[in-house]
This record gives C-alpha cells, structure tokens and sequence, in this order.
C-alpha cells in the first residue's frame, strides 16, 4: 500500500510543481530571450520537484564540466523521473528536445515552448531536421545547453535501447562536445506504466568525460560517434 502511496504522490507532485513553476516560467519566458532566467527556474522546478518527492541523489563527474563552455548532453531514459533529476543536478540553463506530442499540452506544453524546449516529429524526417536546425539557432543565440534522450521513448531498467542520429548530428554541426550521462535506478523509482513500485532505491546520476566533436564529418562520423556515447553510456548499465 506504501508503494502505491508513493507512486501516487509523485504523479500529483508533478501535477502541483508544472502547475505552479509552468506559470512562472510562462510568463518569464516570454520576455527572456536569452533563457537566462528561465533556465535558473526550470532548475529550481527540477529541484523542488525531487526534494519534495523524497528523491535521493549522487552524482558522480561534474569536474569534467566548466561553466563557460556549452555542451550537448546525451542520457538513456527509463522514467518521467528523468528529466527533473537531471535538470535538478546539472548546474547549466538546459533546453532539451522532445516529441512534439507534448507541446499541445494545457500550461505543461505551453511553459515548455516559452522556456525554448524544441519539439521533434518523430515521424518526419524533414520535420526532424528543421528541429536540429531550431536547436543550432538556440545554441548560437543563447547561453544555452541541449539534453537529449537518443533512445526516442522510454526503456526498461538497466536496458538502452538504439540510438536515433539526430542528436548526434547536432552535435558534429555545432562543433560542441558531447557529455554521455548514464542514469541509474530511475526506471525502478518510477517505471513505465506501472503504478505500483518497490521499495525506493537512490538514484544515481554518471557524468562521464566530454566527446569533442569539432573538425568531424556529420556524413562519415555520426554512426562511430553514436556508437561510442552508447558504449560509455551503456557500460555503467550493466
């Protein structure tokens, strides 16, 4: 009964926080063209949505990051809980892509256009590219950073499922260095639709050293390149 109090606390809580922080960074967002303020209130939305869940977190690797540099962070994606953990832990204004399913969504999709979330049509590629386009903008005009989930939907736990190039492209575009992040116990915390959970188990947050990606061919290198983030990621997995 315990398990499913919890489980049901966590869904309302996410209810509570995007309905009081989606309103602020509504607003704000429309004014702050550079995502400054925004990005500083979508973290502390991440941050009060996992201490006010009871969430225990480590992280591990954030000397691999400096504050005046930008990067493309790339994370595997096992529950809803991964975004909030990982805007919670990353100290850096971070836009991520998402399906485009989630935009029409009252205030949620709404708060997440004004804070400069680039939606993504899975289902058309010419569509996707004009998103990897939107994403470059934003790097270039704004003292932003871009998370991606490249596994597309969500997996089972302690499982990575393909990697879709997208991300990986962007990144070669950009010339910006790839940061692999391996997310631990997410899925166990939260698993995908399921209710009922186990007992609660610390999540674990692995930031591993960056990829350069400058002076690589987006043709030639984006295979060997998304092979290699899926190595490292996938190594802390098993």
């Amino acid at each position: 009964m315990l398990h499913i109090l919890r489980s049901s606390w966590l869904y309302l809580n996410g209810f509570i926080s995007v309905l009081i922080f989606g309103v602020i960074i509504l607003f704000i967002g429309l004014f702050d063209k550079k995502k400054n303020i925004t990005g500083i209130f979508v973290r502390i939305w991440g941050q009060w949505m996992c201490k006010s869940s009871g969430i225990n977190i480590s992280i591990e690797g954030l000397d691999f990051l400096t504050q005046k540099n930008q990067y493309i962070f790339i994370a595997n994606h096992e529950s809803l809980l991964d975004i909030p953990v990982v805007l919670s832990q990353i100290p850096f204004n971070i836009i991520f892509l998402t399906k485009k399913e989630l935009f029409p969504i009252p205030l949620f999709g709404w708060a997440m256009h004004s804070a400069g979330m680039i939606r993504v049509d899975r289902q058309n590629k010419e569509r996707a590219k004009k998103s990897v386009k939107q994403a470059l903008t934003s790097l270039k005009d704004k003292n932003i950073n871009v998370l991606v989930y490249p596994e597309g939907t969500r997996s089972s736990p302690g499982k990575l499922l393909p990697f879709k190039k997208g991300s990986f492209i962007l990144a070669i575009q950009s010339g910006l260095p790839i940061v692999p992040i391996t997310i631990l116990n997410t899925g166990l915390n939260l698993p995908k639709r399921k209710l009922i959970l186990n007992k609660q188990i610390d999540i674990k947050l692995i930031i591993h050293e960056p990829i350069k990606t400058k002076n690589l061919d987006p043709e030639y290198d984006k295979d060997r390149l998304a092979n290699l983030t899926y190595n490292i990621i996938n190594k802390d997995l098993k």
